[in-house]
């Protein structure tokens, strides 16, 4: 018995650190979206936040609550040295008064140990997870390289979660159940020890057909609340009294036991559940509810197929919005977030059988296949006056008077998902500068 309560320490592990490493992979793929990297990389080279660096920072503070993380930080490494380059403040930390780290802080000392496995990471092009100590506690820490356009790693995305609470919770759970076999041993050896010594009196005859009565109800009932000890009316003074006590309590117990197991079963069921809502939600943009820019890469690498396959033709639209920073600037953030969510709308219904994709804070891509890439031209001038009325319409508030530059491109043979993009980028700025001469 004691054996198989061991061995279910790996097994427990196996559930839980797969959860764990997909939930570290998403939060850093999703930080990793919401990063302007050569913005970022100009901040290491100049030693000067910018606009989207105080954003960035912003995000990643209410990430480390929200997903209750141990720590949230981009560090800069090279050799011997390691410097932060952002790192999350929770509101704990902000309550106590504490400060968000400045850029290119190295103010700490790593080890060096610590130092050479981050520059490990920095060398790879994927996530890398390892366990390590620090004098604030154990972590599971997640890594991810970040690179600047020329495709240089600059700089590490990492994200760490305490591991004692989890180790803390297997282990007394384990030490638990070895606990109670070992009781239920020595309870079970002294029912004999008090059978041979009383030489099957009537106390313990009553007691062991309450026992045989218990035993029914065990094989034929499989709601563990049920499993209730008929206590006989003992009351010998002596230990056959004290032995129908024990049992009764030794039941109760072992139903305490059984609806443990069951809570445990929940409670992985309920882990492997809210990391599979935690993939979805990183396929879905927060704000517009459309796909984000991880579903734009996974669709790109699904057309990419498709294309080695020869199948059906497809085009892709660019729409960038307009004005978006007058609106952030002159009426606030939350009316520019209206701006773009309003826009987003006047997409989604125009390309209503066409995915629709956020891949930046202003830019918006659509696929299109089927009929409406048999009338993509129609829907792009559709797109085009629709924008344009609302834009000149006075009656409405600023920030619902939107506009975009709209440009589109089509699949040729030989050409690859990334040169139809580019394509239909230029079209779009030219698009975009034809607007700025007319106004």
């Amino acid at each position: 018995m004691l054996l198989s309560f061991v061995a279910i320490l790996p097994v427990l592990f196996e559930i839980f650190v797969p959860a764990i490493d997909d939930r570290l992979d998403n939060i850093l793929n999703y930080v990793h979206s919401q990063i302007d990297a050569d913005d970022l990389y100009n901040c290491v080279q100049t030693r000067e936040t910018s606009e989207k660096y105080k954003q960035l920072q912003q995000t990643l503070n209410g990430m480390v609550d929200e997903f209750e993380l141990f720590y949230l930080y981009i560090v800069f490494t090279r050799d011997t040295l390691m410097i932060n380059v952002i790192s999350a403040t929770s509101q704990a930390e902000r309550d106590r008064g504490e400060t968000n780290m400045p850029l290119l802080d190295s103010s700490e000392a790593y080890p060096y140990e610590e130092i050479q496995k981050y520059n490990k990471v920095m060398e790879q092009s994927d996530i890398m997870f390892f366990e390590e100590d620090s004098e604030w506690g154990a972590a599971y820490t997640g890594c991810k390289p970040l690179a600047n356009s020329s495709g240089k790693n600059y700089a590490l995305i990492c994200a760490d979660i305490s591991i004692v609470s989890l180790h803390n919770t297997v282990n007394s759970y384990v030490f638990y159940n070895v606990m109670l076999t070992i009781i239920l041993g020595l309870l079970f050896g002294l029912i004999l020890i008090v059978w041979l010594r009383h030489n099957i009196t009537g106390p313990i005859l009553a007691l062991e057909k309450s026992a045989r009565r218990f035993a029914e109800k065990s094989r034929n009932h499989k709601d563990p609340t049920e499993l209730v000890f008929d206590t006989p009316n003992i009351h010998t003074g002596n230990e056959v009294e004290s032995l129908a006590r024990a049992i009764s309590q030794m039941s109760d117990d072992m139903r305490k036991y059984i609806l443990s197991i069951m809570s445990a079963e929940e409670k992985i069921k309920s882990a492997q559940e809210t990391a599979a809502d935690m993939t979805l939600l990183a396929y879905k943009d927060a704000l517009t509810h459309v796909g984000s820019k991880i579903a734009y890469d996974r669709a790109i690498r699904a057309l990419e197929k498709e294309i080695s396959e020869n199948k059906i033709p497809f085009a892709i639209a660019m729409i960038d919005l307009n004005n978006l920073k007058n609106i952030n600037d002159g009426y606030g953030h939350s009316n520019g977030n209206s701006y773009i969510y309003g826009a987003c709308q006047i997409i989604c219904s125009i390309f209503r059988h066409s995915p629709v994709f956020r891949i930046g804070g202003d830019e918006f891509v659509v696929i299109l296949k089927n009929t409406d890439y048999d009338n993509r031209a129609e829907l792009i001038n559709q797109t085009k006056q629709k924008f344009s009325e609302t834009e000149s319409d006075n009656s409405r508030e600023p920030w619902e008077r939107f506009s975009a530059a709209v440009g589109i491109a089509e699949y040729r043979s030989g050409d690859s998902v990334d040169m139809v993009f580019k394509n239909a980028d230029k079209d779009m700025y030219e698009n975009k500068m034809s607007m700025k001469k007319k106004n």
